[in-house]
């Protein structure tokens, strides 16, 4: 038996479609992963990699004083909920079609996603 939040889980088999699911929810959360990798790293390639007319060190700090950190942390913020938002779906679409221990299996799922 396992425990998912405050689901027990027993043995069972998943059916065909729910281990498909769960390979969607893995490709989800793996793209999620590197949407947040490639946007963590956007303001320091804008500001370090790209050329420009900024070459002292002095102009450098204002163009990273100046970089639009507000929008970088909502950007941030926004592709964690995305990923869970995209499981939720999955794993609720999941729960309207099982039944039984899978169908609790799912309703865990889709509620740690929520």
């Amino acid at each position: 038996m396992a425990k998912l939040g405050m689901c027990d889980i027993n043995n069972f088999k998943l059916g065909p479609k729910s281990k498909r699911a769960i390979s969607d929810i893995r490709e989800v959360i793996d793209q999620g992963n590197l949407l947040a990798g490639v946007l963590a790293a956007t303001p320091f390639y804008y500001i370090f990699g790209t050329p420009s007319v900024t070459t002292s060190p002095f102009e450098k700090l204002i163009t990273v004083r100046d970089h639009d950190w507000s929008t970088f942390a909502k950007a941030m913020s926004g592709a964690g909920k995305t990923t869970r938002n995209r499981v939720f779906m999955i794993a609720y679409e999941q729960e309207i079609f099982t039944t039984g221990d899978e169908q609790r299996f799912w309703n865990c799922v889709s509620e740690a996603a929520k």
